[in-house]
């Protein structure tokens, strides 16, 4: 997707369009970190967690990314990506990322990334799914608090400015969610005949499986690879020891709460989920219960996660009941995509 670009903004030496590459690692953490600051978001990137992402199976970094670079710097990227399967309203889902550092921003970089993705994205997803709808999902930045603009500060204004010129609505309200394990009561939960357990390297295929079954009915989600499920369980962020799996006595992974770590001291519980044959059991809870007190073993000060604000399943009642508030809401959008001709 590379070009010669050159929008009206100041610059030492001309801008140059290229795809992102594997030595970029560094330098794109060190981007993303300056944009996190600026647009009031709280995630923390870090070279190995972008290491592991550019080379991510099914990412083609020729094809699939945008690096624009101020002589030697990076400045701005972007990326495209299109789920392997489709979600469970027979939908291809294809997601649009980047970002553009806070000075060279007004200057349409933003727009033609923009631009590029949606057109390789548009391309895979006739490809790999044709005949199938489609649409582009992009991040929609944290909402102002209360009584302020909601279009700012920072990015908060910016992306979802550029993406509602593109055509893009708010398709869905993420509430993120945190628990203060220094002063908060540990939950403490048992389920008659299911262990619950911290996994291990024999739980790594029985986890992606329930967790295909437990989220097959849920907005927006598709299935992972046994390759890209592969990356995320040994990447260097997951934590293990303060994970969780409820197995039945015939081996089955029934529930599962899935660890990381990308703030010091802050445990993320990225994935919860329970099979649909074993809700209402208890299961959630136990899995969080024991990844919650791990967690405080370990010496984590708080726990965070997120969860659908339509949750069919009740999630944020569930996690609101154990000790979880609100910390902040994210926002999803999403465009359809018109087939290439």
């Amino acid at each position: 997707m590379g070009s010669a670009y050159h929008p009206g903004v100041s610059t030492s030496s001309p801008l140059t369009w290229t795809s992102l590459r594997p030595e970029d690692a560094g330098a794109l953490a060190a981007l993303a970190n300056r944009i996190h600051i600026h647009d009031g978001d709280e995630q923390v990137a870090d070279e190995p967690s972008m290491r592991e992402w550019l080379t991510m199976p099914g990412l083609d970094l020729q094809a699939d990314t945008v690096a624009v670079r101020d002589g030697d710097e990076l400045v701005a990227y972007g990326a495209v990506s299109v789920s392997i399967s489709t979600d469970r309203d027979g939908r291809v889902r294809t997601g649009v990322s980047g970002g553009v550092a806070p000075e060279h921003r007004r200057g349409g970089i933003g727009t033609r990334i923009l631009e590029l993705t949606e057109r390789r994205g548009a391309q895979l997803a006739t490809e790999r799914h044709p005949g199938r709808p489609a649409h582009f999902r992009a991040f929609g930045g944290i909402d102002a608090p209360a009584g302020q603009d909601p279009y700012s500060p920072g990015g908060r204004r910016d992306a979802r400015a550029l993406l509602e010129r593109r055509g893009y609505r708010r398709a869905r309200s993420w509430s993120e969610m945190a628990f203060d394990l220094t002063g908060t009561p540990l939950p403490e939960v048992e389920v008659d005949g299911v262990e619950i357990i911290a996994p291990g390297p024999q739980h790594r295929e029985p986890t992606r499986l329930a967790h295909v079954a437990a989220f097959a009915d849920h907005w927006g989600s598709t299935a992972p690879s046994f390759e890209q499920w592969a990356v995320w369980w040994s990447a260097h962020t997951a934590r293990t020891a303060q994970s969780a799996v409820a197995v039945d006595p015939e081996g089955t992974v029934l529930g599962y709460a899935v660890a990381s770590e990308h703030k010091p001291s802050v445990l993320h519980l990225v994935l919860v989920g329970t099979r649909p044959e074993a809700r209402g059991r208890g299961i959630a809870r136990a899995v969080i219960a024991r990844s919650l007190r791990a967690a405080a073993d370990a010496g984590y000060q708080r726990a965070e996660l997120e969860v659908d604000s339509e949750s069919l399943t009740g999630a944020g009642r569930l996690y609101e009941s154990l000790g979880f508030t609100v910390h902040q809401v994210s926002a999803t959008y999403e465009k359809p995509i018109t087939p290439p001709e």
